[in-house]
């Protein structure tokens, strides 16, 4: 009985021996996220379209036509959402003014339109 025991604690150990190697890390020093990394920044690539300054960025900088677009269009939904308060109230009072899903319908195509504009 006793070297049933020791015949298995034998196969056991011959199994992790055989099986360990291939577990081992294959490269024994960790990389960075990409790879290795250049020790010198002037050999990284670049993105030339960060090079430019702030102000030479069109998109990031609107022009004067459309800043007065963007505040007519400002202007706009705050009327739209100011009068869609009286309208509200009439709902509640079981009538239902036959422009207020039109206005809803407009200042969501507003909204739409100034996030877009002012993101890019």
């Amino acid at each position: 009985m006793r070297w049933i025991a020791t015949l298995r604690f034998l196969s056991l150990a011959l199994c992790l021996l055989l099986l360990a190697p291939p577990a081992c890390p294959q490269i024994p020093v960790p990389l960075g996220r990409c790879g290795p990394r250049a020790t010198d920044p002037a050999d990284w690539p670049r993105n030339p379209s960060l090079d430019q300054p702030a102000s030479q960025n069109p998109a990031q900088q609107p022009a004067g036509q459309n800043t007065a677009q963007l505040r007519r269009d400002a202007k706009e939904l705050a009327d739209l959402s100011a009068s869609v308060t009286a309208d509200i109230d009439q709902v509640n009072h079981g009538v239902l003014p036959k422009d207020v899903i039109e206005k809803l319908k407009r200042i969501e195509k507003l909204s739409k339109r100034l996030r877009n504009q002012l993101v890019r």
